[in-house]
């Protein structure tokens, strides 16, 4: 299972219609079911619509070694160092919500 959060609504709707298109089973979450995606084999962030102590909490996580594998992010708001940061830590990177976020690891798992 794929989980996405996001407050955006227009980048909900993108990717739920990606996922149909994949046939990818994915679910949408808000930070108030942000819990259910421990569940998730990706997570896949929003970072951008995520509130800035949702983003500060991320990266204590990181820094603390405590992210597990298979998450990633989509900001065009992050700095070289918060990148590089997050991809030394395993997360995938991007400024772009695109479909190869999802298809890579559908492939990784197949």
């Amino acid at each position: 299972m794929i989980a996405y959060l996001s407050h955006d609504q227009v980048n909900r709707t993108l990717v739920r219609r990606m996922a149909r298109r994949l046939g990818l089973d994915l679910v949408v979450l808000s930070l108030k079911e942000a819990d259910q995606a421990v569940a998730a084999d990706l997570l896949v962030l929003d970072l951008d619509s995520l509130p800035s102590d949702t983003r500060s909490k991320l990266f204590l996580r990181v820094g603390n070694g405590e992210l597990r594998s298979g998450v990633a992010v989509h900001s065009y708001h992050l700095t070289s160092s918060e990148a590089r940061t997050l991809q030394v830590a395993g997360v995938r990177v991007t400024r772009r919500l695109t479909a190869a976020v999802f298809v890579v690891r559908k492939l990784a798992v197949a």
